[in-house]
C-alpha cells in the first residue's frame, strides 16, 4: 500500500551500537525497509518481519558496509519522556542482543510518538508498521500489521524495481 502523503519525518535516532544518525538523511541506505515498533511485546511481529524480509533478500543489517543500495531497520520508536532514561534503556536492550548485526540495524527514536505517527500514516500502536523510505524522507510503501508472504514480496518487487 502506498500513500503520497506519507513523509518520514526529520528525527535524531541512535543505534544500539552508540552511532547518532539524522534520520532520515542518514539512513545508511538509498532504500530502508523500516519496521517500527512502539510497544516491547511487538518484538515477535518485529522479529517475524524481519526474518521473512531478510528470507526474501534484503540485506538485513548495515553492519559493516558503507554504501547499499537497502537494508532493514529496525525503529523502536519511545515518548520523548524516557529520553532521560535512553542510556538505560537502550543499554539494556544492546545488552540482551549482544549482536552487533541487530544492534546496526536497530536505531532508537524518542521524540512525539504522535507526530511520528501522523508524519507517516500510522493510525495505530497496537501492530507494527513497515513503511519503504529514501534518505530524502520519500515513503514508496507501507503497512500495519503482521508479516505475510504477499506484503513481502511487494516490497521485494518494489526494491527490485528501483534502478539506484
Amino acid at each position: 500500500m502506498t500513500d503520497q502523503d506519507w513523509v518520514f519525518p526529520n528525527v535524531i535516532g541512535r543505534d544500539l551500537l552508540g552511532t547518532e544518525f539524522n534520520l532520515p538523511l542518514q539512513f545508511p541506505a538509498d532504500i530502508n525497509v523500516t519496521v517500527i515498533a512502539f510497544q516491547q511485546w511487538q518484538q515477535s511481529q518485529v522479529d517475524a518481519w524481519i526474518s521473512a524480509l531478510a528470507a526474501a533478500g534484503i540485506a538485513e543489517s548495515p553492519f559493516n558496509t558503507r554504501e547499499m543500495k537497502s537494508c532493514i531497520l529496525e525503529l523502536p520508536v519511545l515518548s520523548g519522556k524516557f529520553k532521560l532514561a535512553r542510556r538505560f534503556i537502550d543499554g539494556g536492550m544492546a545488552a540482551s542482543i549482544k549482536n552487533p548485526i541487530v544492534l546496526a540495524r536497530t536505531i532508537t527514536i524518542y521524540g512525539s510518538v504522535g507526530d511520528f505517527r501522523q508524519s507517516l500514516g500510522i493510525t495505530s500502536i497496537g501492530d507494527v508498521s513497515v513503511r519503504v523510505v529514501t534518505r530524502t524522507g520519500a515513503v514508496s510503501w507501507g503497512t500495519t500489521g503482521a508479516a505475510n508472504a504477499v506484503e513481502v514480496g511487494q516490497i521485494r518487487e518494489l526494491l527490485a524495481a528501483d534502478p539506484r
